[in-house]
């Protein structure tokens, strides 16, 4: 269970710090897995991304992705951004 929020945080926090720009999964996976070809990275990817698409904080196509509003919102917080 740890291992799955700390990819979590990984994903989220590379998609919040990349927006506005739009992640691919392949540029998704090199940012955030060692081995970014392995199929067991390629699971656990697609599992932290479901569970965060689940949670509201993420949109994904299954090729692209990018955060929702009240991702942007939290990062805007956090922070202190303007809109």
């Amino acid at each position: 269970m740890t291992r799955d929020l700390h990819l979590q945080r990984a994903v989220l926090g590379l998609i919040l710090r990349e927006y506005p720009d739009v992640l691919t999964l392949p540029m998704l996976a090199s940012g955030v897995l060692e081995n970014p070809r392995s199929l067991p990275g390629a699971v656990a990817l697609a599992r932290a991304l479901r569970d965060l698409d689940n949670e509201g904080l993420v949109h994904s196509d299954g090729l692209l992705v990018q955060p929702c509003r009240p991702a942007i919102h939290v990062k805007r917080l956090l922070l202190g951004e303007a809109r």
